[in-house]
């Protein structure tokens, strides 16, 4: 089982999109994949399954990361019905903002990986959805997973957010926290190419980050809203910039799943 923290500093910058956009890809190419929904706001629950959730959540799992409650909060998404893999959630709700201490205590920052360990069901990998934020919860994603994704846009903030975000991945990992975490990259989402300005951040983060920059840049295109919109995988939005997506996507995906060869 292969854990990815998606994570970001700041709001804003299509962190639940290239979550969901992962899980899409992953369940195309037939990956068994768990989606965490760690955000407050629950975008991914929503996205996921077109309605905010009723049942069991993450704030429970964390509260009890018992065998018996990591296996009830887990729902499948009715995007794998009729596919050969499949895609379950543990959904987010507000409950889990109670959760987010900006000073966590270090077997709360532990609760995660714990409850994971626990779980009968079996996936190749899990996609982390953080806050945006570098506070509890997030910590909490980072100590469980074995790459952090980080998701920025091509902005003035995002060297300082960027930076700030890698740094707190390495400094779990000396401290012992996150043992097996490595940074994965930067994913650089929301592209304009015709834009001057984010010619010019974009060649600033791949100054400073070098190979950290993934590619593909992901290009702000209507058609990752609307899918999400309509609570349907990108992979099967017939949307004129769906094709486009769905292949930077599958790419994005594979620089995910490559990464497990190094340590």
């Amino acid at each position: 089982m292969f854990i990815v923290s998606v994570c970001s500093l700041k709001g804003g910058v299509g962190k639940t999109s290239v979550t969901l956009g992962l899980a899409s890809a992953a369940l195309h190419q037939g990956i068994n994949t768990l989606v965490i929904d760690l955000d407050p706001q629950g975008d991914s629950t929503l996205g996921l399954l077109g309605e905010p959730a009723t049942g069991l959540d993450i704030a429970e799992v964390l509260s009890s990361p018992r065998t018996e409650t990591v296996d009830r909060s887990i729902v499948p998404v009715p995007w794998s019905e009729g596919e050969s893999s499949h895609l379950d959630l543990i959904p987010g709700t507000g409950r889990s903002a109670l959760l987010d201490s900006p000073a966590p205590a270090a077997k709360d920052v532990r609760r995660l990986r714990e409850a994971l360990d626990k779980r009968t069901h079996q996936y190749d990998l899990v996609l982390v959805d953080c806050p945006p934020s570098l506070n509890g919860l997030t910590q909490t994603a980072l100590a469980a997973s074995d790459r952090a994704l980080v998701v920025s846009e091509p902005g003035f903030f995002a060297v300082t957010a960027a930076d700030r975000a890698l740094k707190l991945a390495s400094e779990m990992r000396e401290d012992g926290i996150a043992p097996r975490l490595m940074p994965l990259g930067l994913a650089v989402n929301r592209y304009r190419p015709r834009s001057v300005e984010h010619q010019y951040r974009l060649a600033e983060l791949r100054d400073l980050f070098g190979d950290l920059v993934l590619e593909p840049v992901i290009e702000e295109r209507v058609g990752l809203q609307q899918a999400q919109g309509g609570a349907v995988p990108l992979h099967r939005y017939e949307g004129a910039s769906g094709k486009r997506l769905t292949e930077d996507f599958d790419a994005l995906l594979r620089r995910v799943l490559d990464s497990r060869q190094h340590s």
